[in-house]
């Protein structure tokens, strides 16, 4: 029990041996996870300490309690603090408990305004040791911390959820002179991405800023893997099936913890997304959000929902765009809505296998019977060293038709042309006019020659005078396009025979 002369007990924070934990790590942590917490509202030497070194000093001294800038938190600035305490404890097997403050009892973690003349400095926390100081967060009054609501999404809240990382035993993953033997993160690792205990904002690109147009509204990935080393992981925190709603309202920057059962990401938007399902790794999803300096967006936008380490997430529903889906190594569905959406396989082709089902088509890995995904909505693949298109109702289906009629059924393989078709069609060409991109393609520019190569591609052989006349008439009348003609062509039954448009089905259209 913490009283305001004695501290709670601590136990020294063994080393993990793995970087990225040992980083945050300070030297001790709380021996009960069932931590009290206080906010003080007044002064008195009765409940602070006066001793030099582990206290506050003599009550005429300049300590923290004692500055005459000293106060309460506000009640809305406590509502704030206690959500940001509930992040932590989402995520960790530590639980927290509200004291009103006694002479014989204040909580492990007191939170109040004090000052420092440095208004750059929001905050700053005395970690869990010895001192009574410890687990004690001072907010400086002339700070913006005091100016700014600490609502989500806020650098405020964010500096609340660094300060009680800091209660909790983490420390700052960067180099630091007075421990100049500890732990650091690699540079491309300490920054608030991957953990609200460090001060560098920056993008994957290595762009840095100061802030971000949305900060963290939770611990992200390597503070979630810290704190649960220290005491463990919270089994409970979203144990059941879940589903995570997002949508083109609300702005999200943060990193999900699940306990288990199968859980499924819903985006409902219509901003391009990018949704990957691995942990510890992020996605783009909503409203993007930039690293800024000095409120100005820097690069491409950050990856702002992240899931910890340890999680599975095994479904994934995408929006009304052209979004991007990447499973896990368990069974997946990954449903792509409306767009123009792309399964990302982190593999070669060679290495998984595609079958085609009612409702789309199924990727099994050959050598993990649980890596079999459902594919629903889903029109492109993405493997290392190809791409497929399984759209055959669509964009596909013209493109695969078109290449058999107008380049014969040998180019249906030709995985260069099949890309340049997929292209043109995603962006925009319809049938008829990719049936007249194809045409001009081929360099032939009269109206007998085109006919004939399209009689040819079906039928195996030059038409006569008599089966040719009747196309000939039509395009020298305008009844009918050259596109027009192509796509008759290319929907010709003797065409889908010809590519074998019922194997493609199966197989894919495979292109570059």
């Amino acid at each position: 029990m913490t009283t305001p002369f004695v501290s709670s007990s601590v136990t020294a924070a063994q080393t993990a041996n793995h970087i990225t934990i040992d980083a945050l790590l300070g030297d001790w942590r709380w021996t009960n996870p069932a931590i009290s917490y206080s906010f003080p509202t007044s002064n008195s030497p009765l409940l602070w300490s006066t001793l030099l070194g582990s206290g506050y000093g003599p009550q005429s001294g300049d300590g923290e309690p004692w500055h005459s800038a000293a106060k309460s938190l506000t009640a809305n600035d406590q509502i704030n603090f206690e959500l940001a305490l509930q992040k932590w404890a989402n995520v960790a097997s530590i639980s927290f408990t509200k004291l009103n403050e006694a002479t014989n009892e204040v909580g492990d973690i007191r939170a109040a305004y004090s000052e420092d003349p440095d208004e750059f400095i929001l905050a700053w926390t005395y970690l869990p040791g010895f001192s009574v100081r410890a687990g004690d967060i001072w907010i400086n009054t002339l700070g913006l911390l005091n100016f700014q609501d600490w609502n989500p999404g806020t650098i405020s809240f964010e500096s609340i959820l660094h300060e009680i990382g800091h209660t909790l035993g983490l420390k700052h993953p960067f180099f630091d002179s007075d421990y100049p033997f500890a732990a650091t993160l690699p540079a491309d690792l300490d920054n608030t991405l991957h953990t609200i205990m460090s001060y560098t904002y920056a993008n994957l690109q290595g762009e840095q800023g100061n802030e971000f147009s949305f900060h963290p509204t939770s611990p992200m990935v390597l503070d979630i893997a810290a704190v649960q080393y220290l005491y463990g992981a919270n089994g409970n925190f979203h144990a059941a099936n879940d589903n995570y709603i997002y949508n083109d309202e609300n702005i999200y920057h943060e990193t999900i913890w699940d306990a288990g059962g199968t859980d499924t990401f819903h985006y409902s938007g219509a901003i391009p997304a990018s949704i990957d399902l691995n942990a510890s790794n992020g996605s783009y999803i909503g409203k993007p959000v930039y690293v800024q300096s000095n409120g100005v967006n820097l690069g491409l936008p950050i990856p702002n929902v992240w899931i910890a380490a340890g999680v599975t997430i095994e479904n994934a529903t995408a929006g009304q765009s052209n979004d991007i889906l990447i499973g896990n190594a368990s069974g997946n569905t990954l449903d792509g809505g409306l767009g123009i959406d792309t399964a990302v396989v982190r593999s070669q082709r060679s290495q998984f296998t595609l079958g085609k089902i009612s409702t789309g088509y199924t990727i099994a890995e050959n050598t993990n019977s649980n890596n079999r995904d459902t594919l629903i909505a889903v029109e492109r693949l993405k493997f290392e060293d190809i791409g497929i298109a399984v759209d055959f109702d669509a964009h596909a289906g013209e493109v695969a038709k078109l290449l058999g009629a107008v380049f014969g059924r040998g180019a249906v393989a030709n995985r260069e042309y099949a890309g340049i078709g997929l292209a043109k069609a995603d962006n925009g060409l319809d049938y008829e006019q990719l049936g007249e991109f194809a045409i001009a393609a081929t360099g032939l520019e009269t109206y007998d020659e085109i006919v004939t190569l399209l009689w040819r591609n079906l039928f195996g052989a030059s038409p006569t005078r008599t089966e040719k006349s009747p196309y000939l008439k039509m395009l020298d009348s305008g009844q009918i396009s050259i596109g027009a003609l192509a796509v008759a062509a290319a929907d010709s039954e003797f065409n889908a025979d010809n590519i074998d448009l019922i194997g493609l089905l199966q197989t894919g259209l495979e292109y570059i």
